[in-house]
């Protein structure tokens, strides 16, 4: 798995380098925009772990890469693991990137005087903090979410097939349901649960349930990434190329 691993981040080497470098910039812009920078890290974060399962996929049918790889001295469960490795390695790089940016415009804003408040809006402090860990902690989530479906596609039919049917599959994963929801009228009235969900939310204000909310948000991640990888792993192995 480590061979493989690190034949993925060489692969993805200039790749990567020129997505950091987006991402700075990107988050850059984002925190002076918003005049806020709580909402650049997660955005960062979410945004490559995507583009890191979206950029991998594309890899593989460039100069029939897949197949070739498959001559070197790796197995299949290999290429997977190393895959996924690649994807939250460059997902975590995101969110450097975005703590980064994030630090780096606070500290330009306090130490020069920026026009009307924007210097105050963009200062860190203790409850920016913590909605920036949360956040992050929870667009780290959605964005391995999303790499976890889309992976196994890209492994059983290739960037080509799974990119004309991803729309389709997102649509009817992420959309459909909330449209179904919507007009099926279960929303109208009072939502079964809402009062724990109330109390749930206000336990994630306190800086125990905080540290709770983000550990079990990153577990939830760490548990669906490796479900991915499984399925992904049996997909690959029954997939001629």
């Amino acid at each position: 798995m480590r061979r493989a691993y690190l034949i993925e981040l060489t692969v993805f080497r200039d790749y990567g380098k020129q997505l950091l470098a987006l991402g700075f910039l990107v988050a850059v812009l984002v925190g002076c925009g918003m005049q806020t920078v709580l909402a650049a890290p997660s955005i960062i974060t979410c945004m490559f772990f995507m583009m890191g399962a979206m950029g991998a996929a594309a890899y593989d049918e460039q100069n029939d890469w897949g197949r070739f790889r498959l001559t070197l001295p790796l197995s299949r469960r290999d290429v997977v693991l190393g895959r996924y490795g690649a994807i939250v390695t460059l997902g975590l790089g995101g969110m450097a990137v975005g703590l980064l940016a994030a630090l780096a415009i606070s500290a330009v804003a306090s130490a020069v005087e920026l026009p009307g408040e924007l210097s105050q809006a963009l200062a860190l402090d203790g409850d920016t903090l913590s909605a920036m860990a949360f956040a992050t902690t929870f667009c780290l989530l959605i964005g391995s979410t999303v790499a976890s479906v889309v992976t196994p596609i890209y492994f059983r039919l290739g960037q080509t097939k799974a990119t004309q049917l991803l729309p389709t599959i997102i649509v009817m994963l992420f959309v459909l349901p909330v449209v179904f929801l919507g007009n099926s009228g279960l929303l109208d009235g009072a939502l079964p649960g809402l009062e724990q969900v109330a109390a749930f939310l206000a336990y994630i204000e306190t800086p125990e349930g905080l540290v709770v909310g983000c550990a079990g948000m990153v577990a939830a991640a760490a548990g669906i990434l490796a479900a991915s990888a499984a399925l992904s792993l049996r997909l690959y192995e029954t997939r001629e190329l």
